[in-house]
C-alpha cells in the first residue's frame, strides 16, 4: 500500500514538472529570437595533391 501510494505521489510530481516546463515554453513562444552574429572564416582550400 505504501508502495503504491509513494509511487502515485512520484508521478504527480513528475507529470507537474512535465506541465510546468510545457507552460512556460508556450508562454515564451511569443519572444523574439535574437540574431547573434557570428564570424565565419573563409576556408583555404590546401593544396594536398603531390606533383609528379
Amino acid at each position: 500500500m505504501d508502495q503504491i501510494v509513494l509511487n502515485s505521489a512520484v508521478a504527480l510530481l513528475i507529470g507537474s514538472a512535465f506541465v510546468a516546463t510545457a507552460i512556460t515554453a508556450l508562454r515564451g513562444e511569443g519572444r523574439s529570437i535574437r540574431k547573434v552574429p557570428v564570424k565565419v572564416r573563409a576556408q583555404r582550400h590546401r593544396n594536398n595533391e603531390r606533383p609528379l
